[in-house]
């Protein structure tokens, strides 16, 4: 453990955490958690790699200035065994970049970054240029993770990078100006001497925050733009509670698309939901109009749709998200050229019991629904519905959380998904007695054909029930749900 915190501590720990810790908030706000552990730990061995080099190289001066702060000079590790660690980690740290989740791409950029910090250790410290590799390395960090979800990172993300990169530098070698003017370091901090080094350093962590302050963060750092939803158009609707609209690549306003409407769950957000669901992706790739709005937050912060007396309004909150629902339907059809026989609406949790109650109160927008366990309000009387409206309903066997077979949450009643589905197929004026389908595979994570439809036959719609065999609340979903759930959307338009 001992020489453990020794190799930990000739990585120049703490600003080795710090770069790690930024890769993964990047990471994780652009793509999702998955992924951004990966890169978290891919920039980590990069790190190292700075760090141990640059305690190799100047070990002589260490040794010089007697910086037991350094394990190389107090002897907790041995020189040989710290470059062996080095040439052992270099190919692995290369390769790991290259083949995780930054990609190609993204991986040598970041590669770029690191080579920056090494040559920094044998070059640039004594050049006058040595704020360069620093410029180059903390700018290269957030490019690699947008170019590894094939977006160009903004030019102000560049700027802010390289401005606090240079600031650190100034900042991280001012304790050591004069041990290093004896080993004749020349760095730019070295020749410009203390004072002024503080006040550029200072006027650039302001220059950064001003230039943060007044760019477009909020949607550059959001995931609707990730390597499968890249858009041509990204507008905000709204008002008080903006909502991102993103148009699919290939939109052309002379050609009506389909609109789809995508509602989080319970203590969820519209970020985490498009992570979770992917359908943002999947409406991309088949051009459809998407947007993912938001519900208000209750008193415990955790924001919710009021969809039903069973969930999740909790407070009693007044609020009428199904008109919250249909302004911005309204709102994106007088900016874009939205299709009106193909408007969908598609919900997890409270969000799928959320598409219900849409249904339920405006099913003349809407020509059809699906969600992911959810369900309806027991009583008839909840829907009044009068118009056909085509529903698809998802359901796993195994949900302990909004039961297959129905339940109560804080003792208000909420249907099953067959009886959610029938109740359905009534309004519909469905055939019924249902014909159960092939079952096939919807949840990559689950083996096997675990899905099986239940399909009734409607004059003017279309009901269906896909039961997930073993199937949780949330089930680990990829590309694939959403593309089936978008397909069967689209192949049900309004009669």
């Amino acid at each position: 453990m001992r020489k453990l915190r020794a190799y930990l501590q000739a990585s120049h720990f703490g600003p080795t955490l710090l770069i790690t810790v930024i890769s993964f908030v990047l990471a994780a706000r652009l793509w999702w958690e998955g992924p951004a552990y990966v890169i978290a730990f891919t920039v980590f061995l990069g790190q190292l790699l700075i760090g141990w080099s640059n305690d190799l190289y100047d070990y002589q001066d260490d040794l010089s200035h007697s910086r037991t702060n350094k394990p190389l000079v107090a002897g907790t590790i041995t020189f040989y065994s710290l470059r062996k660690a080095t040439f052992i980690l270099l190919p692995i740290a290369f390769i790991a970049n290259l083949i995780g989740p930054l990609g190609i791409k993204g991986g040598l950029v970041y590669l770029l970054g690191v080579g920056c910090g090494i040559a920094y250790n044998f070059y640039f410290k004594y050049s006058r240029y040595s704020p360069l590799p620093y410029a180059i390395a903390c700018a290269a960090l957030p490019a690699s993770v947008f170019f590894a979800i094939n977006r160009t990172p903004p030019f102000w993300v560049l700027c802010v990078g390289s401005m606090l990169g240079v600031a650190f530098h100034f900042i991280n070698v001012i304790k050591d100006l004069d041990q290093d003017r004896t080993s004749q370091i020349r760095g730019l901090p070295q020749l410009l001497g203390k004072k002024i080094s503080i006040t550029l350093a200072l006027l650039l962590v302001a220059a950064s925050a001003f230039v943060f302050a007044n760019s477009p963060v909020s949607r550059d750092f959001s995931p609707r733009q990730s390597s499968e939803s890249v858009s041509s158009s990204i507008f905000t609707v709204g008002g008080d509670r903006p909502t991102f609209v993103t148009l699919p690549n290939g939109y052309l306003k002379s050609k009506p698309a389909p609109l789809i409407i995508d509602l989080h769950g319970y203590m969820s957000t519209s970020i985490n939901h498009q992570r979770f669901a992917r359908m943002d992706s999947a409406a991309n790739k088949r051009g459809v109009i998407y947007a993912a709005p938001d519900g208000l937050p209750d008193s415990q912060g955790y924001q919710f749709w009021n969809a039903s007396k069973a969930c999740c309004n909790f407070n009693a909150n007044p609020v009428d998200d199904a008109s919250f629902i249909q302004s911005i339907i309204d709102e994106i059809s007088s900016k874009v050229s939205v299709d009106p026989k193909r408007i969908y609406v598609f919900g997890h949790s409270n969000g799928h019991f959320m598409t219900y109650k849409f249904a339920c109160t405006h099913p003349q927008t809407v020509a059809a629904i699906a969600g992911l366990a959810g369900a309806m309000d027991i009583a008839n009387q909840s829907c009044g519905a009068q118009v056909p409206v085509s529903v698809l309903h998802i359901h796993g066997t195994s949900d302990e959380v909004i039961t297959y077979s129905g339940g109560e949450i804080f003792g208000n009643i909420y249907t099953g998904a067959e009886a959610s589905v029938k109740r359905w197929a009534e309004i519909d004026k469905c055939s019924p007695s249902p014909l159960v389908g092939a079952a096939f595979d919807l949840v990559t994570s689950l083996d096997g054909a675990e899905t099986i439809p239940t399909i009734y036959a409607c004059p003017d719609a279309a009901v269906e029930l896909w039961t997930i065999t073993g199937g949780a609340h949330g089930p680990v979903l990829d590309s694939s749900f959403g593309l089936k759930v978008m397909d069967w959307l689209l192949a049900h338009p309004k009669k």
